[in-house]
């Protein structure tokens, strides 16, 4: 053992550089970090609370600090910040902190953080610094970030949770990286008695307008969703979470959606693998989004949907065998009450996509309850449909045009369109389809 090792006591507040001296300690108002530039180092040390109250490790109010190799158990929060500057948390292990009942409990998404559920980190107006390689599996949720701007957060473990991996409410301007964010999710017992896995776990879970984030390179296999960003709390507080890149991430094998996406405007989704879920994406009430160059297959219903979204781009997608590879479309009824300014899906470019395989590669309709506006303005271009049983499938669409895309070996038709006041189709390539183009 270290000589200058100190041995932890029950609400220690740590004013300098210090290392605990190995071994398992029963701490019930845990460890404070009372001064800036403090390191804190607990390697071969594992401190533990009685009833999962308070927090292991607390500091608020410092710069600088460091927490490194501590084991944490038994507690609310394993780690909690708030308004500080430039903090460092690296290679701790956190386990059973808070857990909420299981099967009977829906997640609240925009919890206060006055009432914040438990789990490994949590973070709040906090403002730079780095949290790196933790193990945080096994419990509710790992990283939690409320109020912070200009964290990264990489190379974590916060796998097998029954909540969130990562969750960012009010949080811009952070990096999260290359963490191992699996199975993060629970099973839930809706009303009627039927059970799902769902209850809005997820892998990543952005809210209340958490901006201008990067997520890139996390495996979020088999999440309730791998990637939630929720721009709106009802009835009627639309938030959105906007201008986030989300790049090269790993979301297969969702029950629900690989990547779901509401109400947010200006997020850019490239390079990931949103394969083998329910959906791949749902990307509802959306605007101003760009969905490129993704690997979207084996999806049981669509593998892109977006209702009433508008000023979308869908650019260079691999889209094969997927009950549906793109449906773009406007519900109605009466919940649009709730959404003013998304009463109809409108402007959405569909270019360079290689659709296959599918049971309808692209489809776009206005559905019977909305008697009196239709979806317009859908673009198709540049794209390969081959081998899907229709083609292009478009019903009371206005003003869009399908030009410039290859058909290839459709099995009933290339194109079909219904009930369509206003669809120009121009110049395109058909080869081997059943037909070409069936007008309804």
């Amino acid at each position: 053992m270290n000589d200058k090792a100190i041995t932890p006591t029950d609400g220690m507040v740590v004013l300098e550089d210090t290392i605990l001296a190995p071994g398992v300690y029963t701490l019930p108002n845990g460890i404070t970090i009372g001064a800036d530039g403090v390191t804190l180092d607990g390697a071969g040390t594992q401190i533990v609370g009685r009833d999962h109250t308070g927090a292991g490790l607390r500091a608020a109010n410092v710069k600088g600090v460091t927490i490194q190799g501590i084991s944490i158990a038994g507690y609310h929060h394993g780690v909690r910040m708030d308004r500080c500057e430039g903090v460092t948390v690296e290679r701790i292990t956190v386990r059973d902190t808070t857990e909420i009942p299981g099967i009977d409990t829906f997640l609240n998404l925009w919890q206060r953080l006055a009432e914040a559920y438990g789990g490994g980190i949590l973070l709040n107006e906090v403002t730079g610094g780095v949290i790196r390689d933790d193990d945080l599996q096994h419990q509710q949720n790992g990283v939690m970030l409320y109020n912070c701007t200009g964290l990264t957060v990489e190379r974590n473990n916060a796998s097998f949770n029954s909540g969130w991996g990562v969750y960012l409410a009010r949080s811009n301007e952070n990096i999260i990286q290359d963490n191992q964010l699996d199975f993060c999710n629970r099973t839930y017992r809706r009303k009627d008695g039927t059970i799902r896995v769902e209850a809005d776990a997820a892998a990543i879970t952005l809210v209340h307008g958490s901006s201008r984030n990067k997520l890139l390179r996390n495996s979020c296999l088999c999440g309730g969703d791998g990637i939630f960003i929720a721009g709106y709390c009802h009835p009627g507080d639309v938030n959105p979470c906007s201008d986030n890149l989300v790049e090269a991430n790993d979301c297969r094998l969702s029950p629900n959606n690989a990547i779901e996406s509401t109400f947010s405007r200006g997020n850019v989704f490239r390079r990931n693998d949103c394969s083998r879920s329910n959906y791949g994406f749902w990307l509802g009430y959306s605007w101003d989004n760009l969905v490129e160059d993704n690997h979207v297959e084996f999806n049981r219903w669509v593998g892109i949907a977006a209702e009433h979204a508008h000023n979308m781009t869908f650019r260079s997608n691999t889209i094969r065998r997927n009950g549906e590879g793109i449906r773009l479309w406007t519900r109605g009824g009466e919940i649009l009450k709730y959404y003013p300014g998304f009463e109809v899906a409108f402007d959405c470019r569909i270019e360079d996509n290689l659709i296959e395989s599918n049971e309808i590669g692209f489809n776009a309709y206005t559905g019977d309850d909305a008697p009196d506006r239709d979806g317009y303005s859908y673009h198709l271009a540049g794209n390969t449909f081959r081998d899907n049983r229709d083609g292009v499938r478009m019903r009371r669409v206005r003003q869009s045009t399908i030009a410039g895309n290859t058909f290839e070996g459709n099995v009933v038709s290339a194109i079909c369109l219904q009930d369509r006041p206003d669809v120009t189709v121009g110049e395109n390539r058909f080869a081997g389809n059943a037909a070409d183009l069936i007008e309804e």
